[in-house]
């Protein structure tokens, strides 16, 4: 009895798990779509300390360059929203989009299982 209790509550953990994931995905789509697909270059990766103490929410974030016209150019902070960090290579193209003030990469639920959840519900 025990067992199948312990069974259950990893299942329903999991689709749990699954359907918030869905919600960011689709939030992530919805917000790609009134946004313009911008190319960019990764430059160099910097640390950001998340909390006051240091490294219990160090992350390094990609800095990207963005073309604004023949001669200038910006550097920006490639924001990760809500799904999982992805490693580029320096000088790597890559699709980012800006959503509320914030720097996104386009392709950010487009690998590994999420791939396979839907972008949009139809009811």
């Amino acid at each position: 009895m025990g067992t199948w209790i312990i069974v259950i509550f990893i299942v329903a953990f999991v689709i749990a798990y699954l359907i918030g994931v869905t919600k960011l995905k689709i939030a992530h789509h919805e917000s790609r779509l009134s946004s313009k697909r911008i190319k960019a270059e990764v430059v160099n990766y910097k640390l950001e300390n998340n909390t006051p103490l240091g490294d219990d929410g160090s992350k390094y974030y990609p800095c990207v360059k963005i073309q604004v016209d023949d001669k200038d150019y910006i550097i920006q902070k490639l924001e990760y929203g809500k799904g999982h960090p992805v490693s580029f290579k320096k000088g790597e193209l890559i699709d980012v989009f800006w959503y509320g003030g914030k720097l996104y990469y386009w392709h950010e639920f487009e690998r590994g299982i999420f791939k396979y959840l839907p972008s949009k519900l139809n009811f």
